[in-house]
């Protein structure tokens, strides 16, 4: 996933992204959606880190559509 596919899809999911103080040894970015969901069920977060905005983003990503596909299943 490239930087601006990151953040268009963060955008789109309302999720947001966060990363180590700059004075941290390594730096490190995690990014925050919350998970689909259907119904009064409890919403749920996916946290996911990456050494790039990018890859925060894409494994955010990876996991939400897993839990979209799993809701699809279920309807």
């Amino acid at each position: 996933m490239e930087q601006a596919q990151a953040k268009s899809w963060l955008e789109q999911v309302d999720g947001l992204l966060y990363r180590t103080p700059q004075r941290a040894e390594r730096e490190v970015w995690v990014a925050v959606v919350r998970a689909p969901r259907s119904g009064a069920r409890t919403g749920k977060l996916i946290v996911a880190l990456g050494d790039s905005p990018a890859e925060a983003a894409g494994a955010a990503r990876a996991r939400w559509q897993e839990a979209w596909r799993e809701l699809s299943l279920l309807h």
